[in-house]
């Protein structure tokens, strides 16, 4: 899929590199790793990304019952393995009557200092930092085995925001509406799919425009 490279703390299009610069530049935060077009969450591009990845490629798995996965995102380039990874799934939500029927999962596992969860947010931060991840966590996720406490972030009230730590990384998870975040989140499993032990066969639906900002 065809679209333009930008940069993953404010969504602007980067500049390609060139003899002045080595990587892409984004004219307000200079050179970064960009952030690559959605790609669709079929095995094919899962395995490709979990084969160029430095950071977990997290699915949740089992899914829940009735969901898909609906989309990825990346953070690279031709000189850099993946930074930042996201993993979109939806599926059925009967936690808010009159709202809507479908839930959106973002899962984003990234390096310290990529910043593409703070901006997903609302945040201008890069990091979550100490202040986001005090006091007692909103959810407990499981990760590849290991528990993975996650705590809650303000945003615009459209989305439930969590972050925590799994696998040596940042994992924010963003989830559209709102209600859907506790019941989603809490005990969810998830698998790197970086794993061999983890290579699997996922259903794939058609793609999520939560994953095609902007």
């Amino acid at each position: 899929m065809g679209g333009t490279a930008r940069c993953p703390r404010c969504d602007a299009a980067v500049r390609a590199p060139s003899i002045w610069h080595n990587g892409a530049t984004c004219a307000v935060h200079g050179e970064v790793v960009p952030l690559q077009p959605a790609q669709p969450a079929d095995n094919q591009h899962l395995e490709w990304i979990a084969a160029h990845s430095d950071v977990p490629v997290w699915l949740p798995w089992p899914l829940p019952d009735g969901w898909l996965l609906t989309g990825t995102r990346c953070v690279r380039d031709d000189r850099h393995p993946a930074q930042a990874v996201v993993v979109a799934a939806s599926g059925p939500h009967h936690g808010a009557p009159g709202g809507s029927p479908v839930a959106d999962l973002l899962l984003v596992a990234e390096r310290p200092g990529t910043g593409l969860g703070a901006h997903l947010a609302g945040r201008d931060d890069l990091d979550p930092g100490e202040g986001l991840v005090a006091g007692a966590p909103a959810a407990r996720a499981h990760a590849a085995g290991a528990c993975a406490p996650l705590w809650g972030v303000e945003s615009d009230g459209d989305r439930a925001v969590l972050v925590g730590e799994a696998g040596g990384v940042w994992l924010w998870a963003l989830l559209w509406p709102a209600a859907a975040g506790a019941t989603v989140l809490d005990d969810l499993e998830l698998v790197d799919l970086r794993d061999p032990a983890h290579a699997l066969d996922v259903p794939c639906g058609a793609m999520t425009p939560r994953v095609l900002w902007p």
